[in-house]
Order: structure tokens, then C-alpha cells, then sequence
């Protein structure tokens, strides 16, 4: 799967004591969400969602404890769907691709059994096309991206005109001139480095 794909593992009904392990590249390589009684139709399940931020393989280990049958379904949201060479399906949460499931077991009786569900991951980054390959953030990052951006050059532009009308009326000391370029770069650094952790790179 892709980098910053989610990983989507439902199991249906609602499990006891989810605990989830895994190996991966690096310790801050992955996030993990569990949920453990959702609600979707009527239908209660357990969710856990699996966020790789970093290439390599990962090996996820799902353990549980449940009475009686159930059933999981692994699948994927992702922005780039042509990855999977598989088509989408539209979800509120975004386009999701099934990968395997459902599959389970049909318990007998009324006892509390111990289950897991080991999952390997090869995780891949997106290939870059072109000259330039741009990662854009989330739509609610990109907004505030653009607010950010907006305030640092409206900063920059009124040191700049106020540099501008100084030169007119008494020139440009070179102190002054390197000052405004150091901002400049530093201004251009700084929205770097925003935009590096709003997409998460």
C-alpha cells in the first residue's frame, strides 16, 4: 500500500479486548486508531485503522476475544486509487478499496475464544512524475496552509513597499537590503517547514 494510505480492518459484530501489535521500520513510522464498538445501520463492529508513514514492510498483529462467529474485512482509503488497479468505492470517508474478506470463523456455544489476525504490509511511496512532484496536505491543512501563507507575505510585503518609497526618498543601505533578503529566505523557510508537517513528510 501506499504512504499515508489508511488501512481499514472491520470485524463484525463488535469484539472484546482489542489489542494491536506490530513491527515497523521506525518507532514513529506508524499510527494506530482502535475503536472498539461502532455503530454503522444498525450493525455494531470494531474498527482498527493502520497509518503507515514511512516505506517498508510492517507486520501487524490483531488479538481479540469474542463470543461466537465473526467476520473481517480489510480495505484501504487512499487518494491515488489507481495504485491498487482496483475501482473505488465512495465512502464519506473517501475512496476505499476492498482488499480481502470477508473471512472469519462460525464459533460454536456460548464461550469467550482468543482470535488474532496477522496482516503484512509492503508499503510503497507515491512515484513522482515530471520535472516537480508537489504532496499536497488534506483539504483542512491546505486552508489553513493558505491563511499562514497569506499573513507571512502580507508581513513581507509591507517591509518591502516600506523599503521601496525609503529608496525613492534617501537609498538603500546594504545593511538594510541584506536584512530584507534574510527575511525573505527565512520567510520561504518557515513555510517550508509548514508545509513539511501538514503533509506529514
Amino acid at each position: 500500500m501506499l504512504i499515508d494510505d489508511t488501512l481499514a480492518i472491520e470485524i463484525r459484530p463488535a469484539v472484546e479486548n482489542i489489542r494491536v501489535n506490530y513491527s515497523s521500520p521506525k518507532s514513529s513510522g506508524i499510527r494506530v486508531a482502535v475503536f472498539s464498538n461502532e455503530t454503522r445501520d444498525m450493525y455494531r463492529f470494531s474498527l482498527v485503522y493502520v497509518m503507515p508513514r514511512t516505506e517498508g514492510a510492517y507486520n501487524i498483529v490483531i488479538k481479540f476475544n469474542s463470543k461466537g462467529a465473526w467476520n473481517c474485512t480489510v480495505g484501504v482509503y487512499t487518494r491515488k486509487s489507481e495504485f491498487y488497479k482496483k475501482s473505488p468505492i465512495m465512502t464519506s470517508s473517501g475512496p476505499y478499496i476492498p482488499l480481502s474478506g470477508p473471512f472469519g470463523v462460525t464459533a460454536k456455544g456460548d464461550q469467550t475464544a482468543d482470535y488474532e489476525i496477522n496482516i503484512i504490509l509492503q508499503v510503497e511511496g507515491e512515484d513522482s512524475s515530471g520535472w516537480f512532484f508537489i504532496k499536497f496536505p488534506t483539504p483542512v491543512n491546505m486552508a489553513l496552509f493558505a491563511i499562514i501563507s497569506f499573513a507571512v507575505a502580507y508581513f513581507n510585503a509591507f517591509f518591502l513597499l516600506d523599503a521601496y518609497f525609503k529608496n525613492k526618498v534617501e537609498g538603500l543601505s546594504k545593511i538594510r537590503l541584506a536584512l530584507l533578503v534574510l527575511m525573505l529566505l527565512a520567510s520561504i523557510y518557515f513555510l517550508y517547514q509548514i508545509h513539511v508537517f501538514m503533509v506529514g513528510e
